[in-house]
């Protein structure tokens, strides 16, 4: 079932999948055979070699859940001065709007399929189980990583303060697209963080103030990992290893700090980038039920948003498609957002696979492209590679200069189609789906999609998104409900205009970027009526 969100209080179920007058989905690969009864493969280790071994956890900060703070003798070291949850997470969804703008964000909340959130009764502050502190800790463990060595990475920590047996179950939640190695959940915001990273506050605001364990991992070449270059998009199976490698980590933590053991019930989640890893995750988990019981937990859904999960078939047609506001087929908010990510999201995944393959990058982008003609700004390296994985700059900052360095081809803006930035061998290999490339044969092999799930499935997304394009999700959902027609499996479409974020022109409907502290109300609905 399709549930289209159009208005406040609005919905229609659409049975089947499709698209509308904006452009109909890719076409899905030929569909495997059908098993009635999807079921698990059987147990196997699924960590080895050390993999999931924590190796140190640090309170960073007690969060609050009410403003004003808690009562003195409710408080420790670490939540002194702290930021309340219920604070933050109103200024997060009305920052630099207007009164009335802000309590049209906060009515659009308080709807069904948003779990009636209402923002004006505090339920972050005045939460059922009485929570008053959320602690937020850093985590290193160790993960494999795509050439199977194992390395060192960080994650956060969200665990409520509340009797274990009042703790609802643990979310694994998977970040979006970054190259700044400290925009990551474990940089909390604190007092004397304010430059943090936001996701690791709105989480703890809207999940572990209800009772969630929230394990958030940095991922591979991000966080505390400063050698590797992050294994992006195309390595989704690396990636959501890393995410369950960290709760079995944690799992320590949180018998002998807080006295929750035994089995508990797991939700799978990610935005963006993290979206396909979600999915992968619980892919990984069905081929193979040794997870749920090293783990001890039962998988309850899985409920990505706006993920990339249909690599080849979708993202690749998009990127070489000239997006504009005369050709969008592809459910654009503002195509001209979109053409202006295309070389920073084309140079990450490049890039990426160029350090693990041990490809020359100018095999497969022009110099034009690569080498930087601002040299300072690339790192140690006048390149992308540089300016990728080393100058340490903001990701808004690498978008900016990417861009600045693909108008030295023919790329340009008004015509946003990427195959100027790449060589005319790899150009040819992607337009052609040639297999016997390498890096397009990895890009098949990274859609996440083509399993049928024996977990619920909610695959949410807005109506139109910039960034990563609404068809990943309508071809992911519409080639599993093809598989399985009566399995429990939804696509929810949220209209942009329910809610207004401040952009660069002022108040506007959100897109891809601001879109996770609203929607991330519905996953907690989600989570909560899960059978």
């Amino acid at each position: 079932m399709i549930l289209v969100v159009l208005g406040v209080g609005s919905i229609i179920g659409l049975a089947g999948c499709g698209g509308d007058n904006n452009g109909s989905p890719s076409s899905s690969p030929t569909p495997p055979a059908f098993a009635a009864t999807p079921t698990a493969q059987p147990s196997s280790a699924p960590f080895a070699n050390g993999e999931g071994t924590l190796l140190s956890s640090q309170l960073v900060v007690s969060y609050p859940t009410k403003a004003p703070a808690v009562a003195a003798q409710e408080m420790n070291a670490a939540s002194a001065g702290s930021i309340a949850l219920d604070t933050a997470y109103v200024g997060i969804i009305c920052a630099g709007l207007s009164s009335a703008q802000c309590a049209a964000n906060e009515a659009s909340l308080n709807v069904p399929l948003f779990g009636n959130f209402n923002v004006s009764t505090d339920p972050i502050g005045n939460n059922p189980l009485g929570i008053k502190l959320v602690d937020a800790l850093k985590i290193q463990y160790q993960a494999i990583n795509v050439d199977q060595s194992l390395d060192t990475v960080s994650g956060g920590l969200l665990v409520p303060e509340v009797a274990a047996s009042s703790i609802k179950g643990v979310i694994i939640y998977y970040h979006g697209t970054t190259v700044d190695r400290t925009n990551v959940p474990s940089n909390f915001v604190t007092d004397t963080n304010s430059g943090g990273d936001s996701e690791g506050i709105l989480l703890a605001a809207l999940w572990a103030s209800q009772g969630y364990v929230v394990v958030m991992p940095d991922y591979i070449g991000l966080g505390n990992d400063t050698t590797h270059p992050h294994p992006y998009v195309v390595y989704p199976q690396t990636n959501a290893q890393s995410g369950l490698a960290m709760l079995d980590a944690v799992r320590s933590v949180l018998s002998n700090s807080y006295g929750i053991s035994g089995a508990l019930p797991l939700f799978l989640t990610g935005y963006s980038e993290g979206g396909a890893y979600s999915l992968e995750a619980g892919h990984l988990m069905q081929n193979n039920s040794g997870y749920a019981s090293v783990l001890q937990v039962s998988l309850k859904i899985a409920a990505p948003v706006s993920g990339a999960f249909d690599l080849s078939g979708t993202v690749v047609p998009y990127l070489f498609d000239n997006v504009t506001p005369t050709n969008n087929n592809w459910f654009s908010l503002d195509p001209t957002q979109s053409a202006l990510s295309k070389p920073y999201l084309l140079g990450y995944l490049i890039l990426g696979y160029a350090e693990y393959s041990a490809t020359p990058p100018l095999n497969i982008v022009p110099s034009a492209f690569y080498n930087c003609s601002d040299q300072a700004i690339c790192g140690n390296q006048p390149n992308l590679t540089g300016l990728y994985f080393s100058s340490g700059l903001p990701d808004e900052q690498v978008l900016l200069d990417i861009d600045s360095q693909a108008i030295n081809t023919a790329w340009q803006i008004p015509n946003n189609d990427i195959a100027p930035l790449l060589t005319q061998a790899y150009a040819t290999a992607f337009l052609n789906k040639d297999m016997t490339n390498a890096l397009y044969a990895l890009t098949v092999a990274a859609d996440t999609y083509l399993f049928v799930p024996n977990f619920p499935l909610s695959i949410v997304s807005l109506m139109e998104d910039s960034v990563v394009t609404r068809k990943n999700s309508d071809v992911a959902f519409g080639y599993i409900e093809q598989q399985n027609p009566a399995g429990p499996y939804q696509e929810l479409l949220i209209n942009n205009s329910n809610f207004l974020a401040q952009g660069l022109f002022g108040a506007g409907p959100i897109d891809h970027l601001s879109e996770l502290p609203f929607l991330g109300v519905l996953l907690l609905n989600q989570f909560n009526i899960a059978p």
